[in-house]
Protein backbone atom coordinates (compact mmCIF):
# COMPACT_ATOMS: atom_id res chain seq x y z
CA UNK A 1 0.00 0.00 0.00
CA UNK A 2 1.16 3.18 -1.15
CA UNK A 3 0.66 6.45 1.37
CA UNK A 4 0.79 9.41 0.02
CA UNK A 5 0.77 13.52 0.33
CA UNK A 6 -2.26 14.43 -1.09
CA UNK A 7 -5.59 15.23 -1.03
CA UNK A 8 -8.74 12.99 -2.28
CA UNK A 9 -9.74 14.64 -4.77
CA UNK A 10 -6.14 14.06 -5.93
CA UNK A 11 -6.90 10.36 -6.48
CA UNK A 12 -8.90 11.21 -8.93
CA UNK A 13 -6.28 12.42 -11.03
CA UNK A 14 -4.39 9.84 -10.38
CA UNK A 15 -6.79 7.24 -11.30
CA UNK A 16 -7.94 9.36 -14.48
CA UNK A 17 -4.73 8.96 -17.10
CA UNK A 18 -4.81 5.45 -16.22
CA UNK A 19 -8.58 4.66 -17.24
CA UNK A 20 -7.76 6.78 -20.32
CA UNK A 21 -4.71 4.77 -21.49
CA UNK A 22 -6.85 1.66 -20.73
CA UNK A 23 -8.97 3.23 -23.15
CA UNK A 24 -11.99 3.44 -20.11
CA UNK A 25 -14.68 5.90 -19.64
CA UNK A 26 -15.30 4.74 -16.47
CA UNK A 27 -19.00 4.38 -15.53
CA UNK A 28 -18.76 5.20 -12.25
CA UNK A 29 -21.26 5.94 -9.15
CA UNK A 30 -21.26 7.53 -5.66
CA UNK A 31 -23.03 6.42 -2.49
CA UNK A 32 -23.49 9.32 0.18
CA UNK A 33 -23.33 12.30 -1.98
CA UNK A 34 -25.16 15.32 0.48
CA UNK A 35 -24.86 18.22 -1.78
CA UNK A 36 -22.53 16.59 -4.40
CA UNK A 37 -19.50 18.61 -4.19
CA UNK A 38 -17.16 15.82 -4.09
CA UNK A 39 -19.53 14.15 -7.45
CA UNK A 40 -18.65 17.57 -9.16
CA UNK A 41 -14.57 16.89 -8.87
CA UNK A 42 -15.65 13.00 -10.23
CA UNK A 43 -17.19 14.75 -13.12
CA UNK A 44 -15.07 17.10 -13.63
CA UNK A 45 -11.76 14.93 -13.60
CA UNK A 46 -12.55 11.34 -14.34
CA UNK A 47 -15.13 12.42 -17.05
CA UNK A 48 -17.24 9.09 -16.50
CA UNK A 49 -19.46 7.80 -18.99
CA UNK A 50 -21.80 8.35 -16.27
CA UNK A 51 -22.36 8.93 -12.87
CA UNK A 52 -24.66 7.25 -10.74
CA UNK A 53 -25.58 8.87 -7.39
CA UNK A 54 -27.31 7.39 -4.23
CA UNK A 55 -28.37 8.95 -1.07
CA UNK A 56 -31.57 8.77 0.78
CA UNK A 57 -31.57 12.68 2.04
CA UNK A 58 -33.93 11.35 4.92
CA UNK A 59 -33.62 12.13 8.42
CA UNK A 60 -34.29 8.25 8.77
CA UNK A 61 -29.95 7.98 8.72
CA UNK A 62 -29.70 10.41 12.17
CA UNK A 63 -32.48 8.29 13.95
CA UNK A 64 -30.30 5.12 13.13
CA UNK A 65 -26.93 6.90 14.07
CA UNK A 66 -29.12 8.63 17.39
CA UNK A 67 -30.04 4.68 18.08
CA UNK A 68 -26.74 3.37 17.27
CA UNK A 69 -24.90 5.52 19.87
CA UNK A 70 -27.48 6.97 22.19
CA UNK A 71 -26.32 4.36 25.08
CA UNK A 72 -22.23 5.52 23.99
CA UNK A 73 -21.06 8.37 26.30
CA UNK A 74 -17.44 8.82 24.37
CA UNK A 75 -20.30 9.79 20.63
CA UNK A 76 -20.33 13.20 19.89
CA UNK A 77 -24.44 14.39 19.59
CA UNK A 78 -25.45 15.33 16.29
CA UNK A 79 -26.27 18.39 17.65
CA UNK A 80 -22.61 19.28 17.39
CA UNK A 81 -22.75 18.54 13.46
CA UNK A 82 -25.78 21.18 12.66
CA UNK A 83 -23.43 23.44 11.07
CA UNK A 84 -22.20 21.17 8.63
CA UNK A 85 -25.65 20.14 7.50
CA UNK A 86 -27.11 23.78 8.00
CA UNK A 87 -29.70 22.60 10.14
CA UNK A 88 -30.71 20.27 12.92
CA UNK A 89 -30.26 16.48 11.64
CA UNK A 90 -33.32 15.38 13.38
CA UNK A 91 -35.84 17.58 11.06
CA UNK A 92 -36.83 15.91 7.59
CA UNK A 93 -36.61 19.55 6.56
CA UNK A 94 -32.66 19.96 6.76
CA UNK A 95 -32.28 16.94 4.41
CA UNK A 96 -34.78 18.09 1.87
CA UNK A 97 -32.58 21.35 1.86
CA UNK A 98 -29.32 19.65 1.25
CA UNK A 99 -31.39 17.15 -1.66
CA UNK A 100 -32.86 20.23 -2.89
CA UNK A 101 -29.12 21.53 -3.22
CA UNK A 102 -27.35 18.26 -5.23
CA UNK A 103 -30.51 18.62 -7.59
CA UNK A 104 -29.47 22.11 -8.17
CA UNK A 105 -25.94 21.14 -9.05
CA UNK A 106 -26.64 18.71 -11.70
CA UNK A 107 -29.73 19.91 -13.15
CA UNK A 108 -29.48 19.36 -16.66
CA UNK A 109 -26.49 16.84 -16.65
CA UNK A 110 -27.43 13.88 -18.80
CA UNK A 111 -24.75 12.05 -17.76
CA UNK A 112 -25.93 12.02 -13.92
CA UNK A 113 -28.53 9.79 -12.32
CA UNK A 114 -29.54 11.01 -9.31
CA UNK A 115 -31.31 7.24 -7.07
CA UNK A 116 -32.83 9.22 -3.86
CA UNK A 117 -32.49 5.70 -1.54
CA UNK A 118 -31.05 4.49 1.06
CA UNK A 119 -27.31 2.27 0.06
CA UNK A 120 -29.13 -1.00 0.02
CA UNK A 121 -31.90 0.48 -2.10
CA UNK A 122 -30.18 2.05 -4.41
CA UNK A 123 -27.96 -1.22 -4.51
CA UNK A 124 -30.98 -3.02 -5.69
CA UNK A 125 -32.19 -0.64 -7.44
CA UNK A 126 -29.11 -0.56 -9.64
CA UNK A 127 -29.42 -4.55 -9.77
CA UNK A 128 -33.05 -4.23 -10.87
CA UNK A 129 -32.29 -2.07 -13.60
CA UNK A 130 -28.70 -4.19 -14.98
CA UNK A 131 -26.77 -0.99 -14.41
CA UNK A 132 -23.27 -3.75 -13.50
CA UNK A 133 -19.61 -3.74 -14.35
CA UNK A 134 -18.68 -0.14 -12.96
CA UNK A 135 -15.24 0.84 -13.46
CA UNK A 136 -15.13 3.60 -10.09
CA UNK A 137 -17.52 3.44 -6.72
CA UNK A 138 -16.95 6.41 -4.02
CA UNK A 139 -18.63 4.96 -0.81
CA UNK A 140 -19.44 7.58 1.60
CA UNK A 141 -22.62 7.06 3.42
CA UNK A 142 -23.72 6.07 6.95
CA UNK A 143 -19.97 4.97 8.55
CA UNK A 144 -20.61 2.45 11.45
CA UNK A 145 -19.01 -1.09 10.73
CA UNK A 146 -21.60 -2.60 9.83
CA UNK A 147 -23.46 -0.42 7.40
CA UNK A 148 -19.83 0.25 5.86
CA UNK A 149 -19.15 -3.57 5.63
CA UNK A 150 -22.98 -4.20 4.16
CA UNK A 151 -21.96 -1.27 1.44
CA UNK A 152 -18.56 -2.74 0.26
CA UNK A 153 -20.33 -6.01 0.23
CA UNK A 154 -23.10 -5.51 -1.99
CA UNK A 155 -21.43 -2.90 -4.51
CA UNK A 156 -18.71 -5.14 -5.06
CA UNK A 157 -21.47 -6.95 -7.37
CA UNK A 158 -21.77 -4.10 -8.94
CA UNK A 159 -17.77 -3.68 -9.87
CA UNK A 160 -16.12 -4.62 -13.24
CA UNK A 161 -14.61 -8.30 -12.07
CA UNK A 162 -10.84 -7.03 -12.78
CA UNK A 163 -10.99 -3.59 -13.44
CA UNK A 164 -13.36 -2.03 -10.83
CA UNK A 165 -12.56 0.15 -7.72
CA UNK A 166 -13.16 1.25 -4.36
CA UNK A 167 -12.69 5.00 -2.79
CA UNK A 168 -13.95 5.26 0.74
CA UNK A 169 -13.73 8.28 2.48
CA UNK A 170 -13.20 8.51 6.49
CA UNK A 171 -11.49 4.74 6.03
CA UNK A 172 -8.94 5.94 9.40
CA UNK A 173 -8.66 5.26 13.15
CA UNK A 174 -8.42 8.93 14.89
CA UNK A 175 -9.86 10.96 17.42
CA UNK A 176 -12.11 12.79 15.75
CA UNK A 177 -13.20 9.23 14.14
CA UNK A 178 -14.37 7.71 17.84
CA UNK A 179 -16.43 10.62 18.60
CA UNK A 180 -18.35 9.79 15.33
CA UNK A 181 -18.24 5.96 15.61
CA UNK A 182 -16.75 5.20 13.06
CA UNK A 183 -16.37 1.67 11.78
CA UNK A 184 -14.89 2.22 7.88
CA UNK A 185 -11.69 1.01 8.46
CA UNK A 186 -12.68 -1.91 10.22
CA UNK A 187 -15.20 -2.79 7.81
CA UNK A 188 -12.20 -2.17 4.85
CA UNK A 189 -10.06 -4.66 6.48
CA UNK A 190 -12.50 -7.50 6.62
CA UNK A 191 -14.33 -6.79 2.92
CA UNK A 192 -10.04 -7.19 1.55
CA UNK A 193 -9.85 -10.19 3.51
CA UNK A 194 -13.11 -12.10 2.43
CA UNK A 195 -13.21 -10.26 -0.99
CA UNK A 196 -9.77 -10.87 -1.61
CA UNK A 197 -9.29 -6.78 -2.15
CA UNK A 198 -6.18 -4.92 -1.31
CA UNK A 199 -5.63 -1.45 -0.16
CA UNK A 200 -4.20 0.38 -3.12
CA UNK A 201 -3.19 4.09 -1.81
CA UNK A 202 -4.05 6.31 1.03
CA UNK A 203 -3.75 9.75 1.29
CA UNK A 204 -1.83 11.49 4.57
CA UNK A 205 -4.49 13.41 5.69
CA UNK A 206 -7.20 12.92 8.59
CA UNK A 207 -10.45 11.11 7.67
CA UNK A 208 -8.48 9.27 4.67
CA UNK A 209 -9.62 8.26 1.79
CA UNK A 210 -8.35 5.33 0.47
CA UNK A 211 -8.40 3.17 -2.88
CA UNK A 212 -9.41 -0.60 -2.71
CA UNK A 213 -8.58 -3.01 -5.74
CA UNK A 214 -9.08 -6.73 -6.43
CA UNK A 215 -6.19 -8.34 -5.11
CA UNK A 216 -4.71 -9.22 -9.10
CA UNK A 217 -6.47 -6.20 -10.65
CA UNK A 218 -3.55 -4.58 -13.50
CA UNK A 219 -4.70 -1.47 -11.50
CA UNK A 220 -2.78 -1.96 -8.44
CA UNK A 221 0.26 -1.91 -10.35
CA UNK A 222 -0.74 0.61 -12.23
CA UNK A 223 -1.40 3.19 -10.11
CA UNK A 224 1.84 2.17 -7.79
CA UNK A 225 3.78 2.81 -10.94
CA UNK A 226 1.80 6.20 -11.71
CA UNK A 227 2.85 7.62 -8.12
CA UNK A 228 6.05 6.48 -8.51
CA UNK A 229 6.72 8.26 -11.75
CA UNK A 230 5.48 11.49 -10.69
CA UNK A 231 6.39 14.07 -8.33
CA UNK A 232 3.87 12.98 -5.72
CA UNK A 233 5.39 12.25 -2.13
CA UNK A 234 5.10 8.93 -1.46
CA UNK A 235 5.96 5.77 1.02
CA UNK A 236 5.04 1.86 0.53
CA UNK A 237 3.72 -0.07 3.81
CA UNK A 238 3.05 -3.42 3.80
CA UNK A 239 -0.62 -4.27 2.98
CA UNK A 240 -0.80 -5.99 6.53
CA UNK A 241 -0.36 -2.78 8.08
CA UNK A 242 -3.69 -1.44 6.72
CA UNK A 243 -5.36 -2.42 9.57
CA UNK A 244 -3.33 -0.55 12.36
CA UNK A 245 -3.73 3.21 10.26
CA UNK A 246 -3.97 5.33 12.54
CA UNK A 247 -4.48 9.21 12.35
CA UNK A 248 -2.51 11.33 14.83
CA UNK A 249 -2.31 14.91 15.31
CA UNK A 250 0.97 16.93 15.60
CA UNK A 251 1.51 20.25 14.01
CA UNK A 252 -1.06 18.47 11.30
CA UNK A 253 -2.80 15.43 11.42
CA UNK A 254 -0.81 12.71 9.38
CA UNK A 255 -1.23 8.80 9.04
CA UNK A 256 1.13 6.47 11.96
CA UNK A 257 1.26 2.51 11.73
CA UNK A 258 2.40 2.45 15.26
CA UNK A 259 0.81 2.42 19.12
CA UNK A 260 1.08 4.95 21.72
Amino acid sequence: MMVIEANRNDLFSILAPIFSHNKIKPKAAEVGVLRGKNAKDILAKLEPSHLFLIDSWSVEASHKFQNLNSHRDWVSDLDKFEFYYGGALDRQETHDAIYAEALREFDGNANVTIIRKTSLGGFRHLLEQGETEFDFIYVDASHDYESALDDLMCYSQLLKKDFGIFQLNDCCHSVAGVQQNLGVLEAANKFCKIKNFVPVVAVNRDFTDVILAPKRSPLVTAIKHLIEQNNIISVEVPDELFANMTVKSGARPSISFTSG
